[in-house]
C-alpha cells in the first residue's frame, strides 16, 4: 500500500483487521512450547503490575504471550502511520494504547508526545496496571536497549519482565531495521520469559546503565535461546550500540531529569 493510502483511516482499519486474521490463524496453527511461564503466571495470579519488554522485531506474537488479563495491559505506540495501524490492531485485543515516542535527534523541532506518553504509562503502572514497550524502538539499533523502560521501572518500582518468541519457520525481513519476524503456518514455536529485572527508585547513572545492560543481555540471550530451540533463523543484534548508552554516557547523564528527555520511552509492541 502507498503511504498516501495508509494515511486514510479506513485503509488503516482494513489492514489492521487483515493482520489480525493472519495472527489468529497462524497462532492457532503453531505447536507452542512455553519456558519460564511461572514468571508471568505469578503476575496473573496475584494481579501484580509489570512492565513487559520485547524487541521490536518480535512484536507480532507479543499479545499471544500475554494470554490473560489483556484489559490490564497498556502498550506504547508511536504517532506514525505504522503506529496507528498497530494501535488499531492492539485495540482489537482490548489492550489499551498510549501514543508517543522519543524525539528524533535529526528533527529537534519536532515533538512526538514522548513526555506525555511517559507520564501516562507511569500513572497506569502506579495504579497497578501492566505496560509493554520495545526497548530498541522506535528507530533502533536493532536489539539494543535504551533507557526508557529502565527509567519507567525506576520511577514506578514496577519490575521489568523480558519476553520473546520464535518459530522454526519464519520470514525475517532483513531489509527492515528491526529484522522483523513473520511466523509461518503449521510450524513449531516457542515462547520464553526472562527473569524479572528490578530497578531501585534511588538508582543513579551507573545503576541505570547496569539495569539497561541487564535488560539488553537478557533479551538477547532468551531470543537466541528461542531461535536455537526451534532450529529457526537466528537474528543477531545490530553491531552498532545505541547512541547515548554505555558506561561513559551513563556517567555523563547524571543530571538528566527523571523522565529522561535525553532518552524518552521507546515504542511499544503494538
Amino acid at each position: 500500500m502507498s503511504k498516501r493510502l495508509l494515511s486514510r483511516p479506513w485503509a488503516q482499519e482494513a489492514l489492521a483487521f487483515l493482520i489480525l486474521l493472519y495472527l489468529e490463524l497462524v497462532r492457532r496453527s503453531i505447536r507452542w512450547e512455553h519456558r519460564n511461564a511461572d514468571f508471568v503466571q505469578s503476575v496473573w495470579d496475584e494481579r501484580k503490575p509489570i512492565l513487559g519488554c520485547v524487541w521490536h522485531g518480535r512484536i507480532l506474537m507479543a499479545l499471544h504471550g500475554w494470554a490473560r488479563q489483556k484489559d490490564r495491559m497498556v502498550a506504547l505506540a508511536s504517532r506514525s502511520r505504522e503506529g496507528e495501524i498497530g494501535s488499531r490492531l492492539t485495540r482489537w485485543y482490548k489492550v489499551g494504547v498510549v501514543r508517543g515516542s522519543s524525539r528524533n535527534p535529526d528533527k529537534p523541532g519536532a515533538t512526538k508526545g514522548g513526555e506525555a506518553a511517559y507520564r501516562a504509562m507511569v500513572n497506569h503502572l502506579n495504579a497497578g496496571g501492566c505496560g509493554a514497550v520495545t526497548p530498541d524502538g522506535p528507530r533502533g539499533p536493532r536489539m539494543r536497549a535504551g533507557y526508557g523502560a529502565i527509567r519507567m521501572a525506576r520511577d514506578t518500582g514496577v519490575p521489568i519482565l523480558p519476553f520473546t518468541w520464535s518459530t522454526r519457520r519464519k520470514t525475517v525481513l532483513r531489509n527492515a531495521w528491526d529484522h522483523h519476524c513473520l511466523p509461518h503456518f503449521f510450524t513449531r514455536g516457542i515462547i520464553i520469559w526472562g527473569e524479572p529485572i528490578h530497578v531501585a527508585k534511588n538508582a543513579g547513572p551507573e545503576e541505570l546503565e547496569a539495569a539497561r545492560l541487564a535488560l539488553e543481555t537478557t533479551l538477547n540471550a532468551i531470543t537466541r535461546e528461542a531461535d536455537e530451540a526451534v532450529g529457526g533463523n537466528i537474528v543477531e543484534p545490530d553491531s552498532k550500540l545505541r547512541p547515548g548508552t554505555g558506561e561513559r554516557s551513563g556517567k555523563r547523564r547524571g543530571n538528566t531529569p527523571k523522565n529522561g528527555n535525553a532518552s524518552e520511552p521507546s515504542e511499544a509492541p503494538a
